[in-house]
């Protein structure tokens, strides 16, 4: 293994003519704006950065070849977009760089790329919403404080007109970092600078004059800041070594991570159909399922072992996933869909674990719907399921267990699987404490609060409406402790449907309740009894405490008679 040193600036460039490259076990991650900021103050204020690994892999044309990819360019928070997979063909050599990506992508966005954000208070998801921002540093800050961990000189991704702007006031003068790299030699960027830097005093134009020189001698003169060791191996299994080890200090690298790397070593096309993958059913069904969960969902769903062992990714494995890959977004998808259609998405569900068991039943009975039998069935066991808290830590084993019960079934099989999870130690049985417990602790915008509302509001239909978790004491009506003495969880809850959650907005229950009623010709007694809402006390703001301890017991009949 050799050392080498290189300037900032002919590393950046030679990313732009891809001569460095990334293997498919990088993970895909992009630095935010303070952290790429915070690199290029230290860089300039003379701090030390870590050394780098790279690795030189020769291509042998007649055996299949490794994947590897381009840097980001720039980086586009609307669309998300990932890292391109570069041809290799006609190469006989490439350099892989198998540590320092995030560092070498964030020195190039600044230098040479952008980064594409959301405007501040607008909305994401459209394009006009979204804003190119370029690197700059304001050539007249300079902090001046025994505080390290304060930025030194004053970095910032701005918009070009921003930058006009601030610096037509003469309070700031933004220099445009994709300049060092464009004109090269402190003349050249002086000529950058508005005609009223010539105006200054010359106190201000030393400051200017010594960050220039700063900029030019670390980021396109000196060969001391970039240090990088360099392997020559030809064998993939010492790559893969190498980065496990220096990435988790010789621990073994964590389950997506490694699972993915062993995938797109033996199947060419995997990084890029996963990541579509993921985005289309995150987009579609409103879920944030994390690559993690995706890829477990790859081995349960083929019926591979789940355990974290490198015997369970030879390529029988990944050869069957690669087969099955459209059945199982297909069948993952619609399971997603199922549970749309219960209410969930990822504002209200936090362990995607729960999606892969019925997956795994619609996949095994070509199926993309359920009938309403089966779709009874799923929602108790999901609402269970939430309740026991059954998928936390260590679920690799009662996932196979899972596995194990549904598998060859075309009814989903809840009392098996309840008498699975006893023998699991996961039971869902719920004594009079644990209910009492649930009540006390299922607060606002849980999954605990909403699997619980569901229960207690069993005849929603969440694929014609949306519906919102609503507070019957308005939250903005209500004091800290209040809040902490029931306001805030479900004892003060109610599902509403999202239009009149809108129009009730922070009205008093009293007033809210003869006014929708009024409206909609219901009797007052029959929407109170519909909502658990005590009948014999005003509900108003000086029997609060009373109406928290009342609507507790009502939903503790309700959940009682449920879960029994």
């Amino acid at each position: 293994m050799s050392y080498a040193r290189a300037s900032i600036k002919d590393v950046v460039l030679d990313i732009s003519r891809n001569k460095y490259l990334l293997p498919a076990i990088q993970r895909e991650v992009v630095w935010n704006c303070e952290q790429i900021e915070k690199l290029f103050d230290s860089i300039l204020s003379g701090y030390p950065i870590n050394s780098m690994l790279f690795w030189k892999y020769r291509i042998n044309p007649e055996e299949d070849t490794y994947k590897f990819y381009e840097f980001l360019k720039s980086y586009d928070e609307y669309t998300q977009n990932h890292n391109t997979e570069h041809n290799i063909s006609g190469e006989s050599e490439v350099t892989a760089v198998l540590d320092g990506q995030q560092r070498l992508t964030a020195l190039f966005i600044g230098l040479k790329g952008y980064m594409n954000l959301k405007k501040p208070y607008y909305r994401s998801g459209r394009a006009e919403n979204y804003e190119k921002k370029f690197l700059y540093i304001n050539l007249l800050n300079k902090n001046k404080n025994d505080d390290d961990t304060r930025n030194e000189y004053e970095f910032k991704f701005k918009t070009q007109e921003a930058v006009e702007h601030e610096n037509s006031s003469q309070k700031s003068l933004w220099f445009k970092m994709e300049n060092l790299l464009r004109y090269d030699t402190i003349p050249a960027f002086r000529n950058c600078l508005p005609e009223w830097y010539k105006d200054l005093s010359q106190e201000k134009k030393d400051r200017v004059e010594e960050i220039l020189h700063n900029l030019q001698r670390y980021f396109i003169d000196s060969q001391e800041v970039l240090n990088f060791y360099q392997e020559t191996t030809d064998s993939l299994d010492r790559a893969l070594t190498i980065f496990v080890r220096i990435n988790s200090g010789g621990t073994p690298l964590d389950y997506t991570d490694f699972l993915m790397s062993m995938i797109v070593s033996r199947w060419s096309s995997a990084r890029d159909k996963i990541n579509n993958a993921i985005d289309v059913i995150n987009n579609e069904c409103n879920f944030n399922l994390p690559k993690d969960i995706f890829l477990r969902a790859c081995l349960y769903l083929t019926d591979a072992p789940l355990t974290f062992k490198a015997d369970n990714f030879k390529a029988n494995v990944i050869e069957k996933i690669e087969n099955q890959f459209k059945d199982i977004v297909k069948y993952l998808k619609a399971s997603c869909r199922i549970f749309n259609q219960l209410g969930y998405s990822k504002d209200n569900l936090r362990s995607n674990l729960i999606v892969l068991p019925v997956a795994q039943f619609l996949f095994q009975n070509n199926k993309t719907e359920l009938d309403s039998n089966n779709m009874k069935l799923i929602e108790r066991w999901v609402q269970l399921s939430i309740l026991a808290r059954v998928f936390g830590a260590q679920t690799t084993s009662y996932l196979t267990q899972l596995r194990k019960e549904i598998k060859n079934t075309e009814i989903f099989p809840l009392q098996k699987i309840l008498q699975a999870s006893i023998k699991s130690g996961r039971s869902m049985s719920f004594d009079d404490e644990t209910l009492y417990d649930l009540i006390e602790k299922s607060k606002y915008s849980t999954q605990l609060s909403w699997a619980i509302l569901t229960i207690l509001y069993p005849n929603n239909d969440y694929r014609g409406e949306v519906f919102h978790e609503d507070h019957i004491y308005p939250q903005s009506k209500l004091s800290k402790k209040e809040l902490e003495l029931g306001g805030n969880f479900v004892a003060n809850l109610q599902l509403l449907k999202g239009l009149l959650n809108i129009e009730k907005k922070d009205m008093m229950p009293e007033d809210w309740i003869k006014k929708h009623c009024d409206e909609y010709n219901i009797s007052i007694e029959t929407y109170k009894n519909e909502n658990y809402i005590p009948l014999d006390i005003p509900i108003n703001k000086e029997n609060f405490s009373n109406y928290i301890q009342k609507r507790k017991e009502l939903i503790f009949d309700k959940l009682k008679k449920e879960l029994s």
